[in-house]
């Protein structure tokens, strides 16, 4: 009975700290400033190659003016750079497999104002993980997620779950370090698909 009731009070205050960590963003259809929309898959644009810039760890890889961690070490993997003219795409491919494990990118210009993204592969396509910040390029420091949504493609014939969450990693703003996290339910009509997804970012100083 006792383990019952420890279990029952750990569960209790992980879902407390979930809802204090993590802020819902308003609803999708919220205004979401001068930025548009990234809405395709990732044009193939102009390859040039990759340049780790100065003060970045071995798991933080440069998009524009903004970084993603990844959970591997970069001189364990490919990573390539292609440029359109709206956005740093940055693809990072496994260095034995060549398999594709991760695409990011960034909105170009718009200096204090970005959007970031991560496109994650499904059965049927792509679902594109968006996140709209301010950010302050001199000290290095996200100062708002001013919208979060995930645009697809192909669309699905129903969306069963849509719970995108972002929160600051020192639970406060300006961070230096913002992560969204994606529960998303996938229908096909003759298949489903449960996506569990994330990435964290922040600013490359100035």
């Amino acid at each position: 009975m006792k383990k019952v009731y420890l279990g029952a009070v750990t569960i209790a205050a992980i879902i407390i700290i979930s809802v204090l960590t993590f802020n819902q963003i308003p609803d999708k259809n919220s205004g979401s400033g001068s930025i548009p929309k990234h809405t395709t898959q990732s044009e193939p644009g102009i390859v040039s190659k990759y340049i780790d810039p100065p003060g970045l760890t071995v798991h933080q890889v440069a998009l524009n003016n903004l970084y993603v961690e990844i959970p591997y070490q970069k001189q364990d993997v490919i990573i390539s750079k292609r440029a359109t003219d709206k956005y740093i795409i940055i693809d990072i491919r496994d260095k034995k497999t060549g398999k594709a494990l991760y695409t990011y990118g960034e909105s170009i210009g718009h200096d204090k104002e970005k959007l970031v993204f991560r496109e994650v592969q499904t059965k049927k396509g792509k679902v594109l993980l968006q996140m709209f910040v301010e950010i302050d390029p001199i000290k290095g420091l996200i100062t708002k997620v001013k919208k979060t949504e995930a645009e697809y493609n192909p669309q699905p014939k129903k969306i069963e779950t849509e719970i995108i969450n972002t929160g600051s990693r020192s639970g406060q703003f300006p961070a230096e370090n913002v992560e969204l996290l994606a529960n998303i339910g996938l229908n096909w009509g003759n298949d489903v698909q449960n996506l569990y997804e994330g990435y964290l970012i922040g600013v490359i100083k100035n």
